[in-house]
């Protein structure tokens, strides 16, 4: 299994880890606080180095269909990235259009959810595509 791959699988796997995080810890203490969203978005980001140190993947040592299947992967995952956060913010809006302001924390959580779903999707796609192969275009 090449870096690259071991990274992707590394990266997915703390994503979907923070994902459950997420559905569990607002049933577990009857709600979220903003705190806790900063505090959970900046351990996933160092979790998230500390592994990409770990995986040894580096940039200047891959080849051509590698840095190809990482551009590719990466704008798949941006528009994922993106699409997370209009739905999100639809359903913020559908939520709260009654009332003049959105409450920070679920503004947090659109920024935690929108970054893990970047990250889900940049990896996911690395991985279907060193399956599959790069997409030719």
């Amino acid at each position: 299994m090449l870096a690259q791959q071991k990274e992707a699988i590394y990266t997915l796997i703390c994503s979907i880890c923070y994902f459950i995080v997420l559905l569990i810890l607002p049933l577990v203490f009857k709600g979220i606080a903003a705190e806790s969203v900063l505090l959970l978005f900046a351990l996933f980001i160092s979790s998230i180095w500390i592994l990409r140190k770990r995986s040894g993947s580096r940039f200047q040592a891959m080849d051509e269909m590698d840095k190809t299947i990482r551009l590719q992967a990466a704008i798949i995952a941006t528009h994922a990235f993106g699409l997370t956060v209009a739905i999100y913010g639809i359903v913020l809006y559908l939520i709260h259009r009654g009332y003049p302001f959105v409450p920070i924390h679920q503004v947090l959580l659109l920024a935690l959810h929108s970054w893990l779903s970047l990250y889900a999707f940049w990896s996911g796609s690395i991985l279907y595509l060193y399956r599959r192969g790069a997409l030719s275009v």
